[in-house]
């Protein structure tokens, strides 16, 4: 519960902008557990790299860790997850429905690997998770289902979708990069998370403006 109940919190919230054709809560649910169970594949593709992730490295090694391995990987198959349980699903009406479906995974993936880190270290780190780590995912994948929408409908749907995933992995890639790099404070992720957080909000207001099955 103290993993499950700030997801909630934020797909409530994140909802309320949703002021067109609003979105049933059973499907931002299916999407949320879809970015849940998205965590499976994630960690098979961060299995083989497990070591590396655990121990200090180079820069260069940091980067390439951050960026390709939890950054591409993670938002992979998330945006991937979400695709396969709304990407022809009649709700999805207009561009904005896309990034409410992506952030409703995002938090989903989020609250699976918050129970994974309070199991680990414990209810200290309940807060921080169900704060900033949450509204770090729902960054990235909202940036993503930016994308999303647009590639719903737009005339270049795959094109679309991978700018949309390279903005996510980079975003996640950079925020991972600097969470374990020895170079900055940890203000400087809060400072991103604000920043991206400010992109989110541009793109919700662009996603609003475009036209869709209406």
């Amino acid at each position: 519960m103290a993993s499950l109940l700030p997801g909630l919190f934020w797909l409530w919230y994140f909802r309320r902008y949703d002021v067109g054709d609003r979105e049933p809560a059973g499907t931002l649910i299916r999407c949320l557990v879809a970015g849940a169970l998205a965590v499976l594949p994630a960690l098979a593709w961060e299995a083989p790299f497990r070591d590396q992730l655990q121990s200090p490295n180079s820069l260069p090694v940091q980067l390439a860790l951050s960026f390709l391995v939890v950054g591409l990987g993670e938002e992979l198959f998330k945006l991937l997850a979400v695709y396969l349980a709304i990407g022809r699903s009649r709700e999805f009406s207009e561009p904005m429905d896309g990034i409410l479906y992506a952030i409703a995974g995002g938090i989903g993936f989020a609250v699976v690997e918050n129970v994974l880190y309070i199991s680990a270290f414990g209810l200290v780190a309940a807060p921080l998770r169900g704060t900033a780590a949450v509204l770090a995912h729902i960054a990235f994948s909202g940036l993503a289902g930016y994308y999303l929408g647009r590639a719903r409908f737009g005339a270049k749907p795959m094109p679309t979708m991978a700018v949309g995933l390279a903005v996510a992995a980079a975003a996640h890639g950079l925020y991972d990069f600097l969470l374990i790099s020895p170079l900055v404070s940890p203000f400087v992720v809060l400072l991103l998370i604000a920043a991206l957080q400010y992109a989110l909000f541009a793109a919700i207001s662009r996603a609003a403006k475009l036209p869709g099955d209406r």
